[in-house]
């Protein structure tokens, strides 16, 4: 269950889009809002002085954009989450989000099941830090031995889900694992810490290339991650298409994927001459890594 314990400020220079998040956020008992505003212009200082837990913020606003406010608010030392508001298509712009910290999307008009499952979603994941913070504080001391077995209980969840996405069996799977391991890796060492992709593909085919004396391409490592994810994005679609309230299909398609590919997925099971959801590795990943405990 999730507690009311959670703080949220929304910005969106529409009074509509905000009243209704606000009853969303409301009604659902998800926590509470404390501020409303209107344009980006005060938006970092505000949120510097309420430091809400959630931040819903609309892509595009009068003054400053909200790839704008994101980076004043880390730069300021803001830990909360992000989720974006946005009705812009275009790919190059939503990549540029993702790059800047964005998880979590919710797309204009506003779907009220997409909505409530975003937030739910992120609601979740900070309870879940929570938990894990708690348990780090208390286990501080513990021997290195202990931290084996977390270790091993992590990598033992990476398999859970895989085999409830339906990837465990996809030839990508074990590259795509050691891309998880290798950026749990660097956010061990500092959780604020920037990763590039294309360096731990090379790393990964430099390793295999090493382990298989041959020559593997940081391209190749690529592809089939690629391939296993687009796979998942197919499995959770599919799901979704047979019945939107599945458990899994809630669980999962807000997580590691864009809403709105995964609904173009399901378009493209009922028509294939629909174009195919797309997919997005570090928001993918990134979903993977909030659901884990290490």
């Amino acid at each position: 269950m999730i507690e009311m314990t959670n703080t949220f400020l929304i910005i969106d220079d529409d009074v509509n889009v905000r009243k209704m998040l606000t009853y969303i956020i409301m009604k659902n008992n998800l926590g509470k809002v404390v501020e409303e505003l209107n344009s980006g212009e005060q938006a970092p200082e505000e949120i510097m002085f309420y430091q809400p837990d959630i931040v819903l913020i609309d892509f595009l606003l009068p003054q400053k954009d909200g790839i704008e406010i994101i980076r004043s608010c880390r730069t300021l030392g803001y830990k909360g989450k992000f989720i974006m508001i946005s009705q812009v298509d275009n790919d190059t712009m939503i990549a540029k989000a993702y790059e800047n910290g964005i998880v979590f999307f919710i797309h204009k008009p506003i779907n009220i099941i997409e909505a409530i499952n975003v937030i739910k979603g992120v609601c979740e994941n900070l309870r879940l830090e929570r938990s894990v913070a708690m348990i780090k504080d208390a286990v501080f001391h513990i021997e290195q031995a202990k931290q084996t077995n977390v270790e091993v209980n992590w990598r033992q969840e990476i398999e859970h889900i895989f085999t409830a996405i339906g990837i465990i069996v996809e030839s990508g799977c074990k590259d795509l694992t050691k891309l998880i391991e290798k950026i749990i890796t660097i956010k061990k060492k500092s959780p604020a810490s920037i990763y590039q992709l294309q360096d731990i593909y090379r790393q990964i085919a430099e390793e295999e290339s090493l382990q298989n004396n041959g020559s593997i391409h940081a391209r190749t490592i690529e592809q089939r991650i690629r391939r296993t994810i687009l796979k998942a994005l197919e499995n959770i679609a599919e799901l979704g298409n047979d019945d939107y309230y599945n458990c899994k299909f809630i669980e999962y398609s807000n997580v590691l994927f864009d809403f709105k590919q995964v609904k173009q997925e399901i378009k493209h099971i009922n028509n294939p001459r629909e174009d195919r959801g797309k997919i997005n590795v570090k928001k993918f990943v990134e979903g993977i890594i909030s659901k884990l405990n290490f």
